[in-house]
């Protein structure tokens, strides 16, 4: 493999795309200004990419698109590309090895995860067209030298085969990225590209009839890797099919000044769970629009939905709409069936602040979702489902109605998941370190001590699983490795840990209204 000394990684992503691209471009410029000086065409020279060795790491699990696309590219571009599998950290070792290859150009950039630093796009230009390797900087970043920190050139890290890290599109943003050839995934809502495991299309490209619109639709760049998952985020469950997410985003001044209670959040997490959803998080915000904007980008980028409560009315703090607006990048304006209903309702005693109640985001996701009152009636006020965004009110009241309205839809659009099967074993116990043991062996989702129970209980543990088969074995493993007489009680699908003193008769209510369920 014949080199000058400079290597480049192509992974057939949109940011080693470019940088694909700003090479051929430099050596462009190299050709035109030797043309120039020496008043003759270029000779060039027989190296591909002029000399600059581009590379491959083949994983089993990658996109059957990238492989296409790498390689077209390789062909298109007579790259030469070379192809190497295995272990990367082995792989590059041996590439190293084999070749003068002193420097590797990376299509890193500021936010990814193994980045940070400055750009200097200039000098690896002038060092490129040079066929030389520069390394102005003695070390990496601005920590220390095993943390993430990079600069444009950076020494590779400890423990690594010694080469130059070129990192020349470091400051570069998701939208300074040229429309340049791509790969085909991007066409299909995927922003940032790993393997088939752990990358899915971005959900905020998600269109109303289920598509995606492609990645340089993407509104805020900050949701980029918003497809690239963990297993944690978006597991399938042994029972009950897809784990379906939920975010929580509850806005108000009164809840953050303690004036008001939040009693919402509580409601929520609870119907979420009773149709077998998981919240994975709740966020109290301020009635803030920009605050209000980016914590819908944010949640919706990582939950199957959303759902708001507070900002709407007539208010000058009511501003949840126009956050939801900012956050489609729509304009608010009258919906003209809000309007209709409101004046419908008001009649000849609307007011600029009553149609204030009929504004919503402009644009095709924006969808009404009509709920019906105890009698049966249609309400005159339809809740909003703006992309995957529910927008309910903030007093828990009307929340709670409307809340029926969601239940349904959701249970509509997807097959009800298993709910959430809960037991409680209430132990005569006040130290947890006699129960550690056993609970790493069952791995009971709860260990929490409590105070003043009216049984004596000082430790409560609780199981959770979608299958009571499961749940029923659980509980029985772990209370043959409780301490000899230990147990209490044992409740099943009850959500409350702490029982409350008053009464024998509260207790029970508390509990679900359950007994001590046989062993």
């Amino acid at each position: 493999m014949r080199t000058r000394g400079l290597a480049f990684s192509f992974n057939g992503g949109k940011d080693s795309t470019v940088l694909l691209h700003i090479i051929r471009a430099t050596l462009a410029q190299r050709q035109r200004e030797h043309e120039k000086q020496a008043g003759s065409p270029w000779a060039g020279d027989d190296l591909p990419l002029g000399g600059v060795l581009t590379f491959f790491f083949h994983h089993d699990t990658d996109f059957p698109e990238v492989l296409e696309f790498t390689h077209n590219t390789s062909k298109e571009y007579g790259l030469g590309m070379e192809i190497l599998t295995g272990d990367f950290k082995q792989g590059l070792s041996q590439l190293l090895a084999q070749t003068h290859v002193q420097g590797i150009v990376l299509g890193t950039r500021r936010g990814d995860p193994n980045a940070a630093g400055r750009q200097i796009l200039c000098q690896f230009t002038v060092c490129l067209a040079a066929n030389a390797l520069c390394t102005p900087l003695p070390r990496c970043g601005r920590g220390d030298p095993n943390a993430a920190d990079q600069e444009t050139f950076c020494p590779s890290s400890p423990g690594w085969p010694p080469f130059m890290r070129v990192n020349p599109i470091l400051d570069w943003s998701y939208h300074d990225l040229a429309k340049v050839p791509y790969c085909s995934l991007y066409d299909q809502g995927y922003t940032s590209l790993g393997s088939v495991h752990n990358t899915v299309p971005n959900s905020a490209l998600r269109l109303e009839d289920g598509s995606f619109a492609p990645a340089h639709m993407l509104p805020d760049a900050r949701l980029e890797r918003a497809g690239r998952q963990s297993k944690v985020e978006r597991q399938a469950s042994t029972v009950g099919g897809e784990r379906r997410t939920a975010g929580l985003l509850i806005i108000g001044d009164e809840i953050l000044s303690a004036k008001v209670e939040d009693v919402n959040t509580r409601f929520l997490c609870g119907e979420l769970r009773s149709i077998g959803w998981t919240v994975d998080k709740a966020v109290v915000v301020r009635d803030d629009v920009e605050a209000i904007c980016r914590e819908v980008r944010a949640l919706s980028a990582a939950h199957d939905v959303v759902i708001t409560a507070g900002g709407l009315g007539p208010t000058l703090d009511d501003v949840t709409m126009q956050a939801m607006a900012d956050a489609l990048d729509q304009q608010l304006a009258l919906h003209p069936q809000l309007e209709s209903r409101i004046r419908a309702y008001f009649g000849a005693n609307t007011t600029k602040a009553h149609l204030k109640m009929a504004e919503a985001p402009t644009g095709s996701e924006v969808h009404l979702i009509e709920y019906r009152l105890e009698g049966g009636a249609l309400s005159p006020f339809p809740l909003l489902r703006c992309r995957n965004v529910y927008v309910l009110p903030g007093i828990p009241a009307l929340l709670q109605a409307k809340w029926r309205a969601v239940e349904e839809h959701l249970l509509s659009e997807a097959p009800p998941s298993a709910p959430f099967r809960t037991a409680l074993l209430r132990l005569r116990l006040s130290d947890e370190t006699q129960v550690a043991a056993a609970l790493e062996q069952v791995a009971a989702t709860a260990g929490e001590e409590v105070t003043d129970q009216m049984d004596d209980a000082g430790i409560v543990l609780s199981l959770e699983s979608r299958s009571s088969e499961a749940l029923a074995a659980a509980c029985e493993r772990l209370k043959g490795l409780l301490p000899s007489g230990a147990l209490l009680s044992e409740h099943r699908d009850s959500s409350a840990i702490n029982t409350p003193t008053i009464s024998p008769a509260v207790g029970a209510a508390a509990n679900g209204g359950l007994g001590p369920a046989a062993s």
